[in-house]
């Protein structure tokens, strides 16, 4: 189930508020493919990946990218090989657009001025990924 709103239109709406790019990204994500926990809930479970993981910056992965393949493994509970699978997909999308996954290093080299970019990135990507998928499951039925 589809919201009404474009994954962009949801994730700029939160960075506008200055919420970080974990959380954003997460949130914009269920909220475009349909989630029924509340924001809430939903800040909660992706806080700690912000900043590179709890704010680590230099070792840590960006915060956009872990809440994007959690939200894989959330949205493909049936299916773990399939969401390892498409987070490979993810980290190879995302490492080509920036050349690397590394929070400290998309910010030391492009300011913070790139995280809304990342949270786009990712929350069109996985939905991708996750349309991608359910019209698999539906032409695999019906055939």
């Amino acid at each position: 189930m589809r919201g009404t709103e474009s994954i962009s239109t949801v994730i700029c709406r939160l960075r506008q508020k200055d919420i970080p790019c974990s959380q954003a990204t997460f949130i914009g994500i269920c909220r475009t493919v349909g989630c029924n926990r509340t924001d809430e809930e939903l800040m909660a479970l992706s806080a700690g990946f912000r900043g590179g993981i709890g704010c680590s910056y230099n070792e840590g992965s960006c915060g956009a990218f872990a809440a994007g393949v959690m939200a894989l493994g959330m949205f493909l509970p049936e299916d773990n090989a399939k969401a390892v699978a498409l987070s490979k997909e993810l980290f190879e999308h995302f490492k080509r657009r920036y050349g690397t996954v590394i929070c400290g290093n998309l910010v030391y080299k492009n300011g913070f001025s790139v995280c809304t970019d990342c949270c786009l990135c990712i929350g069109k990507k996985v939905v991708e990924l996750l349309d991608r998928e359910a019209q698999r499951k539906i032409d695999f039925s019906t055939k």
